[in-house]
């Protein structure tokens, strides 16, 4: 007998990083309906702007267009902008080195410098399955505590970046 789930989306009351407002999160969501909107407005007038003024930097970009230059960067983090084509000063800080980058958090070498640590972790705990698995359990609680902390770190730094509405 073959049973078919449904899946159902996961959802979880959370609190909008922009305005504080409760609602139902879908997929680890951070804003509202409301304040969703008025972050795609804004990312359609910086798109407009990027599009009409192609070797413009963010800070020129923040000044013309009054939205905040942390939102900016949120954006092309998220990969708003990877229709546009940009010009070089259009970058901001990687999160761990601070070398320029167009998208994502971290550039390329910190990247596979992140991967490597990665991997050398894995196979650290392969090692130690071998040993017994009460050292697996108490491995996977370490490493879900500080995935947990770094998740914290992150939702902490994202709350700086409630300036989200045209100042």
């Amino acid at each position: 007998m073959v049973k078919f789930m449904a899946t159902i989306p996961r959802q979880k009351l959370r609190n909008c990083i922009q305005c504080g407002k409760v609602f139902l999160s879908k997929d680890r969501e951070e804003l509202c309906n409301d304040c969703k909107a008025s972050y795609y407005e804004l990312a359609e007038v910086v798109k407009e702007f990027v599009k009409d003024h192609p070797g413009s930097t963010v800070n020129e970009v923040s000044s013309a267009t009054t939205v905040s230059k942390k939102l900016i960067q949120r954006m092309m983090r998220e990969g708003v902008f990877m229709d546009i084509p940009m010009g070089d000063n259009f970058v901001y800080p990687c999160a761990s080195c601070g070398k320029p980058i167009k998208t994502g958090t971290y550039c390329t070498s910190c990247l596979t410098r992140l991967r490597k640590e990665t991997q050398q972790v894995a196979e650290r705990m392969q090692i130690r399955v071998k040993e017994g698995t009460s050292t697996i359990k108490r491995l996977d609680m370490m490493a879900q505590r500080e995935f947990d902390q770094e998740q914290r770190d992150r939702r902490t730094y994202r709350v700086g970046l409630k300036n989200i509405t045209r100042q």
